[in-house]
């Protein structure tokens, strides 16, 4: 079986060769299929550029309308690439070839001369004519053929697509000059020069003297004149622009700022005026019809020169608006537009330079369709190489939405503390005490804590006062009374929590815990209310004969043996119950007539300074603290209520949070 199955293949492989052509000639055609696939390439090709006819048609057409869509359609009709990348240059191309086209004779009723079917021939001449075309195209054509002789053509080729196009040699710059040239000495031979003046560029080459038509380096004498005086005119239009933009600047600032940066305000309309100029030259360079030459290089130059000027005075106009802005924004009682003016700012640039680079790499012959695409497909690579960008674009970010710092804060980021100076798009500047500039990326706000201590209500101070052991209890009680009161009455202490207690029994002082929050709106202020205070404490002291303590150590010489006996000896030799009974005997004298055993006391209650005011100018001293007490039992009770009504919300549950958590350090 394995045997018949090789045979059959072997027979098969002959039979092939058997039945070769023994040419290529001799290959039968392909299959009838291929016939449909060339009737849909037919029926693809525009209507508009099928046939000889439809594409000058079309061209004369678009062109005669005058805009811009009939340009970019005329453009259609030329071959791909072959027209100049600058619109202004592509445009005065196609104009200077209809011009010579209709001077030929050729206008949509002239060619329906020109064949109508897309498969008749591969090349249509246009010129030079040839006798089939009317009498007036022949003429013409001979005409132009004996003042410019060359080798110059016009003809439609049939492309791959089988549409019919001019091609690029039709259209070279050199070429079509020299036929505008040739085309101007014709008709001021023939006498055909206008007597109005609504093309000033026809009207001079065809009026002029003959000197003023002379060229010198591409451009006749008339059009250097032209240009001089377009560069003249540009020049008096930015000194009157800047002039006026000034005083309208200098009069904006003035009203809204009042110190006004006159240099910054010069350099603006500066700006503002270079603008108008470059625009006055885009404008009034087509009147003088520059040749093709010379046009490629002006026309790109003043539109250069015109985004460059916009670029500048956009920069310009951007720095002064955000002064402005920025000067508004510092009088303002909110903090979060200082960091939002210099982000719009540095953002604003940064826009700025991409619409300059968008519209100047077209200008210098630049493709960013390539780089777009390259962008596009590479993205994640790009999204990982700037990575880090990113991280602190987002940061910045956070600072405007979550808003844990202002500019002029005290902060902690990263381990660096200092003043939030400047909010960028990278990163964060940090002015320390020691002066430096510390750059921090915006990244590290994601990640890392930010202590902020400029967005504290209250700056807490807490300090121990000793005073000698032997100072009696009550000048003790009228001492830290009277730090009290100085509490009540100083203008930048919180009045509704302090606290001012005899708190430590330490090695050689008794200690006095003075812990009191500070309203004060920076730290200057801050230091300096605290030395108001500590001297005021001095002053109470002085008038109260307290004496402050300071380490010092006691030696006592004791005798051998002591001349009196202790009053209650019998204690020595006590068992310990005896001595934990003599304790609690002796305690309960000492308190036996306080009145806490009675009663539990209130908590305490923080009275104003105009409260202890009018208890201490009472007479009666005895209805005074009866008032006092009562008025602690009733504030304390509408407190209690009262947080037990209402649960503490925004400010206050941060008081809160502060009583608990100080632990009187």
């Amino acid at each position: 079986m394995p045997h018949r199955k090789s045979a059959g293949f072997l027979a098969a492989i002959a039979l092939l060769f058997a039945v070769a052509p023994d040419d290529a000639s001799a290959i039968p055609p392909l299959p009838a299929k291929t016939a449909p696939a060339i009737d849909q390439a037919v029926a693809q090709v525009p209507p508009t550029l099928a046939s000889p006819q439809m594409t000058v048609t079309t061209f004369l057409e678009s062109m005669a309308k005058g805009t811009t869509s009939g340009n970019s359609t005329a453009a259609t009709c030329f071959e791909s690439k072959s027209l100049p990348t600058s619109i202004a240059v592509r445009d005065r191309v196609m104009s200077d070839f209809a011009n010579a086209l209709q001077w030929l004779g050729w206008d949509p009723t002239t060619a329906k001369e020109l064949p109508t079917e897309s498969f008749k021939g591969e090349r249509s001449l246009l010129f030079p004519a040839a006798a089939k075309f009317s009498k007036q195209i022949e003429e013409q054509s001979s005409r132009l053929a004996a003042v410019f002789p060359g080798e110059w053509k016009i003809e439609l080729i049939r492309s791959d697509d089988t549409t019919y196009r001019f091609p690029a040699t039709t259209i070279t710059a050199g070429t079509l000059d020299g036929v505008t040239d040739a085309i101007t000495r014709l008709r001021r031979e023939s006498g055909d020069r206008p007597q109005s003046i609504q093309d000033l560029a026809e009207w001079m080459n065809l009026n002029a003297p003959e000197w003023m038509l002379n060229r010198m380096v591409f451009l006749a004498v008339w059009q250097w004149i032209g240009l001089a005086t377009i560069v003249l005119l540009g020049l008096i239009v930015d000194l009157l622009v800047r002039v006026f933009m000034a005083r309208i600047l200098r009069s904006a600032m003035k009203r809204f700022y009042k110190p006004t940066d006159e240099t910054l305000i010069r350099r603006s309309a500066r700006g503002v005026g270079v603008v108008a100029a470059t625009l006055i030259w885009i404008l009034l360079l087509s009147f003088l019809e520059l040749p093709l030459a010379g046009l490629a290089i002006i026309a790109p130059a003043a539109k250069f020169a015109f985004v460059l000027a916009i670029l500048i005075a956009g920069w310009r106009l951007i720095d002064l608006f955000a002064e402005l802005i920025g000067q508004h924004a510092s009088q303002s009682e909110t903090k979060i537009d200082d960091v939002i003016v210099p982000m719009a700012r540095k953002t604003a640039k940064v826009l700025l330079v991409i619409f300059g680079l968008l519209n100047l790499a077209p200008i210098l012959g630049l493709d960013l369709g390539p780089l777009l695409a390259a962008i596009g497909i590479g993205s994640f690579g790009l999204a990982f190489a700037f990575k880090n960008s990113l991280e602190n674009l987002f940061g910045s970010v956070t600072v405007i939405l979550d808003r844990p710092f202002l500019v002029g804060d005290w902060v902690v980021l990263d381990d660096v503390e200092g003043t939030v100076e400047d909010v960028g798009l990278r990163s964060t500047k940090v002015r320390t005490f020691y002066n430096s500039l510390v750059s921090i990326p915006n990244s590290n706000l994601i990640t890392k804590k930010v202590d902020n201590y400029g967005a504290r209500k209250y700056r807490r101070w807490s300090t121990k006062v000793g005073i000698l052991y032997g100072t009696p209890p009550a000048r003790i009680d009228a001492f830290c009374e009277g730090i009290r009161e100085l509490v009540r009455q100083h203008p930048y202490t919180r009045k509704d929590y302090y606290q001012v207690w005899l708190n430590g029994f330490a090695e050689s002082s008794l200690e006095i815990l003075v812990y009191v929050f500070w309203e004060a709106p920076d730290w200057q202020t801050e230091l300096r209310e605290r030395h108001r205070l500590m001297l005021d404490i001095m002053r109470i002291a002085d008038e109260l004969g307290i004496d402050f303590a300071f380490p010092t150590r006691t030696l006592h010489v004791r005798r051998a043996d002591p001349n009196t006996e202790p009053t209650n000896a019998e204690l020595d030799q006590a068992d310990p119950l005896g001595a934990r009974r003599a304790g609690r005997v002796t305690t309960r004298d000492v308190v036996a007539g306080d009145a806490w055993l009675a009663e539990k006391p209130p908590p305490y209650n923080f009275l104003s300074a105009e409260e202890t005011k009018r208890l201490d100018d009472m007479t009666d001293e005895e209805r005074a603290a009866a008032i006092e007490t009562r008025l602690a039992e009733r504030n304390s009770a509408e407190v209690v209520a009262k947080a037990a009504e209402e649960p503490a919300t925004g400010s206050e549950k941060v008081d809160f949070t502060e009583q608990r958590n100080s632990g009187g350090e």
